[in-house]
């Protein structure tokens, strides 16, 4: 539409239309654009992880297998590389190629959200409640006869404290 406005200006001034051509871009060395794809996915490794931990909770990522966390990470940052590099290659940025690696970040970004939220539903509860509440406190009382004889209240008293002693040691030992 501007060619045929300048045409039209040139033709009512009598001048020739100057020439309008696409100046394309300099493609970038393929050893330089490896090297940089290398360098950004290093990268991306490093903030993928530092985010995913920030946003989904490291005890979130804690509770997964690592080998969920390699395939989801490792993929999401290659999805991510394979969609600058395909920007950077000359032409429109829009190409099925760019709009391929861009639906598969978009899908890992969402495996990565949707797996968090699995383990965020499946942790083992919180036992924080109970630490801070005293523990049960158990009470022993001795038989007033061992054997078919009777015992006196001494007798009945020290045993009871021998066998609270040997209970509290067990409880001890355990925690």
């Amino acid at each position: 539409m501007e060619q045929e406005q300048i045409g039209e200006l040139n033709e009512a001034t009598g001048a020739p239309a100057p020439a309008v051509e696409a100046v394309p871009a300099a493609p970038i060395a393929p050893h330089i654009l490896r090297m940089a794809l290398a360098i950004e996915y290093v990268l991306a490794l490093i903030a993928t992880t530092v985010v995913w931990e920030e946003i989904g909770g490291q005890g979130h990522l804690d509770l997964m297998p690592w080998y969920t966390k390699l395939g989801l990470i490792g993929g999401f940052c290659w999805a991510l590389v394979g969609f600058s590099g395909s920007l950077a290659r000359p032409g429109r940025w829009r190409t099925r190629r760019s709009l391929f690696w861009l639906g598969a970040v978009i899908l890992l970004a969402t495996a990565m959200g949707l797996v968090t939220y699995y383990y965020h539903l499946h942790e083992p509860a919180d036992d924080e409640d109970d630490e801070d509440a005293p523990a049960a406190a158990a009470t022993f009382s001795a038989p007033a006869q061992a054997n078919g004889i009777r015992l006196s209240s001494q007798d009945a008293a020290a045993s009871s404290l021998k066998t609270a002693s040997v209970v509290r040691g067990f409880v001890a030992g355990h925690d």
